[in-house]
């Protein structure tokens, strides 16, 4: 049996990753790019628009846009950065910390699925290959790592 190239692979994971993820978050009326930004925020609130279009990996334009449908659904609030007027800091509301929670552990169940049959050693390897792979394409240490 011929194994497929390991990019093929990595990518036929991630979609079926962000396939599971779109239905989960479809029943709490959540985009992939707001799942991602709750998500973020849940484990990092308190961040400026520009550090969290970094950390999702979006424009900022983008990320204003989605923020306010977020916004809209009390979901998160935008506040100005005390150190800089022009700069907007981001954090959930209560709303959002308690869909943050509930969509986390659906994450937390999907890797659990993801991973199930493997042994330890074996998940352990493969995420710092995993990390190396993407080190070695991003040129070194990537800035952001994303966390399931």
């Amino acid at each position: 049996m011929e194994t497929a190239p390991i990019f093929y692979l990595i990518h036929e994971v991630g979609r079926a990753f962000r396939r599971q993820l779109e239905e989960q978050t479809r029943d709490h009326e959540l985009t992939l790019p707001q799942w991602r930004i709750i998500t973020r925020l849940g484990r990092e609130d308190g961040m400026s628009q520009v550090e969290l279009a970094a950390a999702i990996d979006t424009d900022p334009m983008t990320l204003s846009a989605i923020l306010k449908r977020l916004s809209d659904r009390k979901l998160v609030r935008r506040k100005p950065d005390p150190q800089d007027g022009r700069a907007k800091i981001v954090t959930l509301t209560a709303e959002g910390l308690a869909l943050y929670r509930m969509v986390e552990s659906l994450g937390v169940e999907l890797y659990k699925t993801a991973i199930a049959g493997m042994e330890p050693a074996a998940t352990e390897a493969l995420i710092e290959g995993l990390a190396q792979i993407r080190d070695n394409l991003a040129g070194g240490d990537a800035e952001t790592k994303d966390e399931v």
